[in-house]
């Protein structure tokens, strides 16, 4: 056989699609909305769980002559602030174990992730939590030592909650300041736009 007919013989080498199908990362603004309509959500949670939590350390004498009592400054640092933190942090890992997505988020059509496609694990949600509270912490808490004002403690949570944002407009990439430290995207659910079944005769 001649070199000719070998090279006739011989099938195109085709270049190798990518299987991956390409994502589209989630705009700052959809982000936020997400996140004020989580927000209300854990602020109901969180009423419930204080007020479950101030019930069980009201004394007894009080509870039964219904009065209110001023609980202790220690109780609210130590006990109810933490449970609180933990409540919050527990709700985020639940959706985003289950499926990459709080309520908001399932509003919103978006969806936080691993680089590499895969759900985030309880480690990894609370990587994240714990990676968005570095910078409203860092601002809460400067304030607080300096001011000693629990208005301005709160404006400065805020702030840092805005800063994590405002990096991903800094950064050029879409990418806010916890979805960096964290390794994490948040990337747009596409709708479901399939072929509709015909219906039976």
């Amino acid at each position: 056989m001649s070199r000719s007919s070998k090279k006739k013989s011989r099938s195109p080498e085709l270049p190798a699609e990518d299987p991956r199908p390409s994502v589209e990362l989630a705009g700052m603004g959809v982000r936020l909305m997400c996140a004020v309509y989580d927000a209300l959500l854990i602020i109901a949670l969180n009423a419930v769980v204080g007020a479950i939590l101030i019930g069980i350390a009201t004394p007894d004498e009080a509870s039964a002559r219904h009065q209110a009592t001023v609980l202790s400054g220690d109780f609210r640092r130590l006990v109810l602030f933490p449970v609180m933190v933990l409540t919050t942090w527990l709700f985020y890992g639940y959706f985003w174990r289950k499926q990459g997505q709080t309520l908001g988020m399932q509003t919103w059509r978006i969806r936080v992730i691993r680089p590499d496609g895969s759900l985030l694990g309880w480690a990894d949600s609370f990587g994240r939590c714990a990676a968005a509270m570095i910078l409203p912490a860092v601002c809460g808490l400067t304030a607080y030592v300096l001011y000693r004002s629990p208005g301005l403690f709160i404006i400065s949570l805020l702030f840092g909650f805005a800063g994590n944002y405002l990096w991903a407009f800094l950064h050029g990439r879409g990418v806010a300041w916890h979805d960096m430290l964290s390794r994490t995207v948040v990337i747009r659910v596409p709708s479901e736009t399939g072929p509709k079944k015909d219906s039976p005769d």
